[in-house]
């Protein structure tokens, strides 16, 4: 069966990104599974992670990203090739784990990591995406665009996972309307949390308005920081806000992860594709003061992914 997971949050610099590009690769590299990640986000950061500037600058050229994807509906052109743009076997950490003797492709199947890339261009194809509609006489809605173009290939994966831009426009909706559960990302502090309520409410509302099964997975706290005081007073007020957010909403409330990610540089510094890692645990690394095995907590957070899946899943079959 595969989950598809959409990862948001209306504040960025919240390690979004950075938390599904550790799952993916946590997933794929230590559990064994099947992903495709699906970068939304014109940032481009989840992409720039798993195949580097370079090789990103290349499919971009050619026009293999969700961008063209989204300009092709736009201006009527056929630029977008899905299977062409669909890139196999990516990470750094690919190049340790996938045997030089196994050839990937859309059935094979191997443990790894596939990717849909992003563009800049992302930007360009948001502010016109009414025009959908308009070139299609209304019989494609902006919101189907993935849906219709994407979806038939989640059936060779276990996970999907989706980074969403830091709001609520037809681009992140695109993702959510395939999207099975959403999970959030947050610093425990004011900022990284004030946008969660909106999250919950419009979601809410397009699940009922689009009759969407989605539901939420949970907050999953990042960046934190075990001797700020803003933190710990965030970490002990982030329930309750939850707790109103899904009231109010009228949703199940969808409690925080037990798993907590700490600020650290070596968190940061997996994310530069440059690096030539030996093994995950050298990705991963450690804190700076050597005491905390920071790789294990990649390996904790899909642990509890998994488990929290299945039992969602449990719950609405």
């Amino acid at each position: 069966m595969t989950h598809v997971v959409s990862f948001i949050n209306l504040k960025g610099g919240v390690a979004k990104t950075t938390t599904l590009v550790q799952l993916a690769e946590t997933l794929a590299f230590i559990r064994g599974k099947r992903v495709l990640v699906i970068d939304l986000d014109p940032q481009t950061n989840a992409t720039i992670a798993l195949i580097g500037e370079t090789r990103w600058e290349r499919v971009d050229e050619a026009g293999q990203t969700l961008a063209q994807l989204f300009l092709d509906k736009i201006h009527g052109t056929q630029v977008f090739e899905l299977e062409r743009a669909i890139l196999h076997g990516v990470s750094n950490l690919n190049l340790i784990h996938i045997p030089d003797d196994v050839t990937l492709g859309p059935d094979v199947r191997y443990p790894r990591i596939d990717l849909l890339p992003s563009s800049i261009r992302l930007i360009e194809a948001q502010d016109r995406m009414n025009d959908i509609a308009l070139r299609s006489h209304h019989t494609i809605s902006p919101m189907d665009v993935i849906r219709q173009a994407v979806s038939g290939v989640f059936g060779r994966y276990d996970y999907v996972l989706i980074d969403c831009p830091p709001n609520l426009g037809y681009i992140t909706q695109n993702g959510l309307e395939v999207s099975d559960f959403y999970l959030i990302p947050t610093i425990p502090d004011r900022l990284s949390t004030h946008g969660i309520p909106q999250i919950v409410k419009t979601i809410s509302e397009l699940r009922r308005m689009r009759r969407l099964s989605i539901r939420c997975l949970g907050a999953l706290v990042t960046k934190y920081q075990v001797a700020s005081s803003i933190h710990k007073r965030g970490l002990e007020t982030l329930p309750d806000l939850l707790w109103r957010a899904f009231e109010q909403s009228g949703e199940p409330v969808a409690p925080l992860f037990d798993v907590r990610i700490p600020q650290a540089n070596a968190t940061a510094e997996a994310m530069d594709w440059t690096n030539s890692p030996a093994n995950f645990k050298e990705k991963y690394g450690r804190s700076r003061s050597g005491s905390q095995q920071m790789f294990e907590l990649p390996i904790l957070l899909a642990d509890e992914f998994m488990a929290r899946l299945e039992a969602a899943t449990a719950l609405t079959s």
